[in-house]
């Protein structure tokens, strides 16, 4: 197929199928439309994925995992080859799946589609998001996997996947025909549905319609398997990660048998905390599940500020923590509970909390106090209330981050600002570099930094012990076993931002680096150019041609870097 074709016109020529699992495996392809009223009217996007897929089958390509999700997890299991061979492979794609028409009976048919997209995604075993860097005709701005995180829709589609009761399979991104790598951001579950944009705010209730049977379906699931930890978790973050924004009460009383002891006119507290305690499976206020969260951990989360209030009152700690791990979402043994309402944008809930005296310097397994978990989820008011409550931003996490460094790694451009304009004396040495490391989804972060004056032409080099003696072993594991981690690390000394846009696929960055006046001509410690990088991983054609045929501005003293104008980190 060389152009995109609607689904009437593919079911006239016999090219759909009614799929049935037993049949095959499906890939349900998530992207965002490149025009009002076409999905792809150049058909960019469907050349992009024919090509993914056609790579992949031929071993021309792989998918990868990306450099955070190995540093956190590990080298985790990809899809081969020989998962995508031979014909049983099924593609779900909104305009050839869903009808297009615009007389009645197909625009009751295209809506009742998409009001089963949630079902068509959870019989999915591959969920991939294909988000090419391409220009929105009608916008004339480029699109890529950051606004496709910021559609409503897109979130939804996310969402499903997540609470799909199939453990199988994987979520994958393409950006173009070369790179493709694994979707494992435990910072997606923060973006609910409803925070997002949608182009008709009519959509809106029947996303909440969606969501609200999912999210009842999955919690029914999990109590039926007897997981009450991730019960627990999905029932309390309800009104912050799935239905925030949307006019949906979150549910309850799927728990039968309640029995009130306690006056709710003369005690109204001790009933929330009993009604509270009932719906999460505890006896009391001091229980503590085997995941190693108590109720006032689950409440933190919740954005129910009077139920916090309620537990306190009926002598739950302000100091609490968690005392396991929570993989999935990065969240770190030891975790306070100030730090967990931090993170989850509950910020009533941290000001009760501050109130009761808690401690606002309590750290977690690796050091992280709750500003440094501001600055991760992206949250300016905690910061604020964090900072003005005496938080210490000169403690540093494992291993060595300071707050402002945790924000730029997080891609959280609004904590970055709000530093920067209240906090100004933070020093940019190795920001860009950071923030293409670490969070290379993002170019908006990199405009901020090169608003703020960051230098576009510093080179790295580490000094720091933990860190170096971590990327030279990575160096040597490069040689046997090479990933997109490892190559950052081969590459890293004194490589320049536009090479680590380059080696990190953030081609995007790479063009706003040029822009700014990066140079072409520098070369790493390997002596490999930005040009030699982007060869070696396989850059788009653009990007390569935009290298080598940039015109490279005079370099003058004042902007030459040495090896002694570098400082550890």
């Amino acid at each position: 197929m060389s152009d995109l074709k609607p689904h009437e016109d593919l079911m006239s020529s016999g090219l759909l199928t009614d799929y049935q699992e037993c049949i095959g495996n499906a890939m349900f392809v998530s992207h965002q439309w490149l025009a009002f009223n076409h999905p792809d009217p150049n058909s960019e996007q469907l050349k992009v994925l024919q090509a993914a897929l056609g790579n992949i089958r031929s071993r021309k390509s792989q998918i990868h995992i990306p450099v955070l999700t190995e540093l956190y997890f590990g080298r985790l299991p990809t899809p081969t080859a020989e998962d995508f061979a031979g014909p049983s492979v099924f593609i779900w794609y909104d305009y050839f799946s869903c009808p297009q028409g615009m007389d009645g009976d197909a625009k009751i048919s295209r809506q009742q589609a998409i009001d089963s997209i949630v079902s068509y995604i959870s019989r999915c075993k591959y969920f991939v998001v294909l988000c090419p860097a391409l220009m929105h005709v009608d916008q004339q701005r480029v699109l890529g996997q950051h606004s496709w995180a910021e559609r409503g829709w897109c979130r939804t589609e996310r969402l499903a996947r997540e609470l799909a009761a199939r453990r199988d399979g994987a979520a994958i991104v393409i950006e173009s025909g070369v790179h493709q790598y694994l979707m494992i951001d435990a910072r997606k579950y923060l973006d609910a549905p409803g925070a997002g944009h949608f182009t008709l705010e009519s959509d809106r209730p029947r996303v909440a319609r969606a969501l609200l049977q999912m999210v009842w379906k999955k919690l029914l699931c999990l109590l039926e398997q007897g997981d009450w930890h991730n019960y627990r978790f999905l029932l309390n973050t309800q009104s912050t990660c799935c239905f925030k924004g949307l006019d949906v009460m979150p549910l309850e009383g799927l728990i039968p048998g309640f029995s009130l002891h306690r006056d709710p006119f003369s005690d109204p507290a001790a009933c929330v905390v009993e009604w509270f305690l009932h719906e999460n499976g505890f006896r009391k206020v001091s229980e503590r599940d085997r995941a190693g969260w108590t109720p006032l951990c689950y409440a933190a989360i919740s954005g129910n500020a009077y139920l916090v209030e309620s537990l306190l009152k009926c002598r739950a700690s302000c100091n609490e923590r968690i005392t396991k791990k929570k993989t999935e979402l990065a969240i770190k043994k030891n975790m306070p509970v100030l730090s967990l309402a931090t993170h989850f944008h509950c910020n009533e809930i941290v000001k009760i909390l501050l109130s009761a005296k808690v401690n606002v310097n309590a750290t977690d397994h690796h050091n992280s106090i709750a500003l440094h978990w501001a600055c991760h989820s992206n949250n300016v008011e905690s910061v604020r209330i964090l900072c003005a409550a005496g938080s210490d931003r000169r403690i540093k996490m494992m291993p060595g981050i300071d707050c402002f460094t945790t924000a730029v790694g997080s891609g959280a451009e609004d904590v970055v600002e709000e530093l920067l304009t209240h906090l100004p004396k933070f020093n940019l040495q190795y920001r860009l570099h950071h923030a293409l490391i670490f969070y290379s989804v993002s170019t908006s972060i990199i405009t901020t930094l090169l608003r703020a004056d960051a230098d576009v032409n510093e080179r790295l080099r580490i000094e720091t012990p933990t860190w170096r003696l971590m990327y030279g072993a990575l160096s040597i594991q490069h040689r046997v076993s090479p990933s997109m981690l490892t190559s950052l690390a081969y590459h890293h000394h004194l490589s320049t931002p536009l090479m680590l846009s380059v080696l990190n696929g953030c081609f995007g960055a790479s063009r706003l680096l040029l822009q700014a006046r990066a140079d072409v001509t520098l070369r790493n410690s390997r002596g490999k150019t930005a040009a030699d990088l982007a060869k070696q991983v396989q850059a788009p054609e653009s990007i390569i041609a935009l290298i080598e045929h940039w015109h490279c501005p005079a370099v003058s003293s004042e902007h030459t870097l040495q090896d002694e104008d570098f400082v550890s980190i």
